[in-house]
């Protein structure tokens, strides 16, 4: 992956932090992850599984191995902050079915998506769309960027007008959490890498410079904007607000061509960041979860800055932990295999 990109993913892990300690309402880490995901498997597979350079097997296996074993291992971890869904053992099985197998998603009740590991819901919707993602990109690439710019304004329409249909009680489940409308974030990753590499652009350090720190504060003020008047964008800001923020970032960087890309973002440390990001999202709401379960038994210290910190480096030194002792053996073989 781009480096820029990779440290990026670690910010918005950070975003996803501070929505679950309650500092922010609105979301943007989800969909800068979708949004991304679409845009860089683009990047590396569309020309290798058009070419049958790689298989649908081998795509799916190495996206499987990526994901899965710390799913699984955040699964268990969080069945002792869970038995609660076992007073009704019939329907606390039935939910760890569907977590185990990533379908949690598929069912409109909080108590099944949010099951478990909550924030596993997003993990769950990436591997539907990555086992979708090979035959997307069969059908995308025989069409023109006019046909695509086309069917991306047909889904911004009929995701804008299903916002006026659908009850407001749904909209947190169908345009948050459903792989149903989340799949719109994907294609238009994979549409953002289209007219990337459409227009590839190289600018010259100053003017690529301007443009990061132009992309960063727009989506700063964007941001900014959707947390003071939440009640008003939602639920437009779970996706269709945030494409415009994040297009920009996504496509600014990609080039890697300015100060914040090659002093900021390229720095060992940030790469590394952003390489056990996905670890850190998937550990940080046990340990946020955890941490108030002890301190609310044992301890009673005020939930304050410092609580808070400690549970965000709680989370950071068990991510680079399990990305390094555990995950990292998935990877090896995967490699061996590949």
């Amino acid at each position: 992956m781009i480096k820029p990109l990779s440290a990026l993913r670690f910010f918005f892990a950070i975003l996803v932090f501070m929505v679950h300690i309650g500092m922010f309402k609105v979301a943007i880490g989800h969909a800068f992850f979708i949004v991304l995901s679409g845009f860089v498997l683009t990047m590396v597979y569309e020309d290798r599984l058009l070419k049958k350079e790689i298989t649908f097997g081998n795509f799916f296996s190495k996206r499987w191995i990526r994901i899965y074993p710390l799913h699984l291992l955040t699964l268990l971890l969080a069945i002792p902050i869970s038995l609660y869904v076992f007073n009704d053992i019939f329907a606390g099985t039935i939910m760890l079915g569907f977590n185990l197998f990533f379908l949690q998603t598929l069912i409109p009740n909080i108590n099944y998506y949010f099951s478990f590991n909550g924030v596993s819901w997003n993990a769950a919707d990436l591997m539907i769309f990555y086992a979708l993602f090979p035959v997307m990109i069969q059908l995308f690439s025989k069409w023109s960027l006019k046909t695509f710019s086309f069917f991306i304004i047909l889904i911004v329409l009929f995701t804008g007008i299903s916002m006026q249909f659908v009850p407001s009680r749904l909209h947190h489940y169908v345009f948050y959490i459903s792989p149903f409308f989340r799949i719109f974030d994907f294609i238009f990753g994979i549409y953002l890498y289209k007219i990337t590499k459409r227009f590839s652009l190289r600018p010259k350090y100053m003017v690529a410079t301007f443009l990061e720190a132009g992309a960063i504060l727009l989506l700063a003020l964007w941001y900014w904007f959707a947390n003071s008047y939440s009640e008003i964008l939602l639920p437009y800001a779970y996706s269709l607000y945030l494409w415009l923020p994040l297009s920009l970032i996504i496509m600014v960087f990609y080039m890697d061509a300015g100060f914040i890309s090659q002093r900021v973002l390229g720095t060992r440390l940030l790469i590394t960041l952003g390489g056990i990001s996905y670890s850190f999202y998937m550990l940080h709401h046990l340990v946020i979860r955890y941490a108030a379960y002890f301190n609310d038994m044992y301890f009673r210290y005020q939930k304050n800055v410092g609580y808070y910190a400690f549970c965000f480096f709680t989370a950071l030194v068990l991510a680079y932990l399990s990305n390094k002792y555990f995950e990292s053996l998935f990877y090896k073989n995967n490699r061996k295999q590949s």
